[in-house]
């Protein structure tokens, strides 16, 4: 998103302003030590909705009433800032135009400080619209209070945007708060959101596809409990039917079994003309023979139970054996030594050795035997897996004996009734009201409706998958992560690296934000394990060069800002300089020369790379501000001064009066700090 940051400063408790101004490109703030250069990213990082004021204790942080940041997000121009004293608020001011003649105390009035979790919203509408991140209802479900997933915010931007001085050449971090995991992982899994990989349609699109899918299965799981609901009282039908037809005296089917699932309405129907006293067989032998059929069944599932029984016997008794058996191998020991006394020949008094001999090869077979025994594989687990297959079939059978008796019990009662003088007519009555209202049943398992809500669901999902398909993020990231990469070897040719990571060919992955040099023979080297200060920070510096080109060419997509603030990056040429009071950096550099070693290396070589980095700076900014009508605001805040840049570019140009050697952020000090 592009995005200039036209001045940062602060407003003393005496009512003075101290600010410093900004240009678009690369923008050098040189000075001494403590004189507040490393309070630039910290006032910027405070303001952008930090929770934490991490603003260097001192003489700023004693002066200061208000920390405010001006910055055109868009051309938009805004003024964001806050009070110490209110933590858990900011200020937030929209402007037609930033004007800095306009910036005193009474600027900063309470009505536009509001809550800061407030702000950070009212902040992220500038770079993002979106208010939903979840792809799954479900999940949200789960969290306490149905809480929707964290949105994007604005302070996973200053992971992109912020280089501190502890952190430009680490060797174990790459990226601001990615020390704190919750933080990490978020940045990481919005990143496709800050790249325009995503947008408010697709999380709303994922989440229908979620609510879908878990209708059709859902209606799928009915529809397959409706057909074992069919299934069951098919098989109920068959029975009764027949039990009907036998006590009808028929020989034959009227109607087959088949044809009455098939169309229940109309055998109903037809067994209304067919199920009459006119029809009854009285001479007919159809149910004794029944009779005797399903007695003959009756015996086959006893005679199966019985085996089935035996067999559940037989294995909880090797399962008991086995128990026996493990724990007695538990207790056994082999014996530890062999006593035996020698042979000795009564007559000659000679000794024999060959009982000696088989004690030790007995010893060697128990102790075999023992140890074979303690590796011994337990069974116990395959028996109860047979067990209870046993048990099911055991539950099955019964359940078939059972019903099977039922029968039975059924044609019983009706010749106990037939003796008793009782109607056949009215047992017949009974068994096809039973019949009837079993196929009353089948038709209410009738799936073309279910099928119809499913077929019609399918293609709602089928739509909206296409539209998910578009979207493509995986792809997305993949090319993303080429790009950077082809970025990182143009720009990171231009850098010092040591020879032995020359070609420089370092690759980033957008989706594990994971950082490696490949060497020719594709052997990954991460950045911990490169060694050398110089290579740790410029693979800083070339990878977030790289991040940013790719970010201007995204425009208007790419939500992150187009700021990059860079604290102290030649630290690792003059680690010496955090002690710098100098009143000139030519002072301080021949200081440094002379603490040097003839071993060292000779601070004319240090500067020379240092001049090259800010000339890279340099060129980059100039090179994308004339392909793509603007360029990302590097922000450098150092030591080092009065270069001589490649380019041609006057190192004073990209000062622009931010000199601190003769004073400090805050210009003039009070001579006496309110509060201090």
């Amino acid at each position: 998103m592009k995005t200039l940051i036209h001045e940062i400063g602060v407003i003393d408790k005496q009512g003075l302003k101290h600010p410093v101004n900004f240009q678009a490109g690369l923008n050098v703030v040189t000075g001494k030590s403590s004189t507040g250069k490393s309070a630039l990213i910290e006032i910027f990082d405070y303001c952008f909705g930090s929770d934490e004021n991490t603003i260097p204790k001192g003489v700023i942080t004693n002066s200061a009433a208000i920390y405010y940041v001006a910055l055109a997000v868009n051309e938009q121009d805004m003024v964001i800032a806050r009070d110490p004293n209110l933590a858990t608020k900011a200020f937030f001011r929209r402007v037609d135009a930033f004007d800095s003649e306009e910036i005193d105390r009474e600027y900063f009035s309470s009505s536009y400080f509001r809550p800061l979790n407030e702000f950070k919203k009212h902040l992220r509408d500038f770079f993002l619209d979106i208010d939903d991140v979840d792809e799954s209802l479900a999940a949200r479900a789960n969290r306490r209070f149905n809480q929707k997933a964290p949105t994007p915010s604005v302070r996973s931007f200053t992971s992109f945007m912020l280089q501190h001085q502890n952190l430009v050449a680490n060797k174990h971090a790459l990226f601001y708060r990615f020390d704190e995991k919750e933080k990490r992982d978020q940045a990481i899994e919005h990143t496709k959101i800050f790249l325009g990989l995503v947008d408010q349609k697709f999380f709303h699109l994922s989440q229908e596809k979620e609510r879908l899918s878990t209708d059709v299965k859902r209606l799928e799981r009915q529809k397959e409990t409706n057909k074992r609901t069919s299934e069951s009282y098919k098989q109920k039908v068959a029975p009764v039917l027949s039990q009907l037809y036998a006590l009808m005296g028929f020989k034959d089917e009227p109607i087959s079994l088949t044809k009455v699932l098939q169309h229940p309405q109309d055998a109903k129907d037809q067994l209304d003309s067919i199920i009459i006293a006119e029809k009854i067989v009285h001479s007919s032998d159809a149910m004794t023979q029944r009779y005797e059929q399903l007695k003959l069944a009756r015996n086959q599932k006893t005679s199966e139970l019985r085996k089935l029984q035996r067999q559940a016997a037989s294995i909880n008794k090797h399962i008991q054996e086995e128990e026996r058996f493990v724990d007695n191998v538990k207790r056994f020991k082999s014996p530890q030594h062999v006593h035996i006394s020698a042979s000795v020949c009564p007559f000659c008094h000679t000794e024999k050795d060959n009982l000696r001999q088989s004690a030790e090869k007995l010893q060697q077979a128990i102790t075999k035997v023992s140890g074979n025994l303690a590796q011994a594989r337990p069974m116990k687990a395959k028996f109860q897996s047979s067990l209870i297959e046993v048990q099911r079939d055991i539950e099955i059978v019964s359940k078939l004996l059972t019903d099977l008796n039922q029968q039975i019990a059924e044609i019983e009662k009706v010749n106990q009734q037939l003796a008793e003088q009782k109607s056949l007519y009215e047992s017949i009555i009974m068994q096809k009201a039973k019949l009837l209202a079993l196929l009353d049943t089948l038709n209410m398992a009738d799936d073309a409706e279910l099928d119809g809500e499913i077929k019609e669901l399918k293609r709602k999902l089928k739509k909206i998958t296409d539209a998910l398909k578009e979207y493509d993020v995986q792809k997305g990231l993949a090319a993303a992560s080429l790009k950077v990469n082809e970025y990182m070897a143009s720009i990171g040719s231009h850098f010092e690296f040591e020879a032995s990571y020359k070609p420089i060919n370092l690759h980033f992955s957008f989706e594990t934000f994971d950082l490696y040099h490949l060497t020719p023979e594709n052997e990954k080297i991460y950045l911990r394990s490169m060694g050398s200060g110089a290579n740790w920070l410029y693979c800083h510096i070339t990878l977030f060069l790289a991040l940013h080109k790719y970010f201007v060419e995204l425009g208007e997509k790419c939500a992150i800002p187009s700021v990059l603030f860079l604290d102290q990056p030649t630290q690792v040429y003059f680690p010496n300089f955090n002690r710098d009071n100098s009143a000139t950096f030519e002072e301080q550099k021949d200081q440094e020369a002379a603490q040097r070693t003839e071993k060292e290396r000779p601070v004319d070589e240090d500067i020379k790379a240092v001049e090259n980095l800010f000339s890279q700076l340099s060129i980059y900014c100039n090179e994308l501000k004339t392909k793509n009508g603007f360029s990302p605001q590097i922000i450098v805040t150092d030591h080092a001064d009065n270069l001589t840049l490649a380019n041609g570019v006057e190192f004073e140009s990209l000062v622009n009066g931010n000199r601190w050697r003769t004073r400090g952020l805050i210009d003039p000090v009070p001579e006496k700090i309110e509060g201090a």
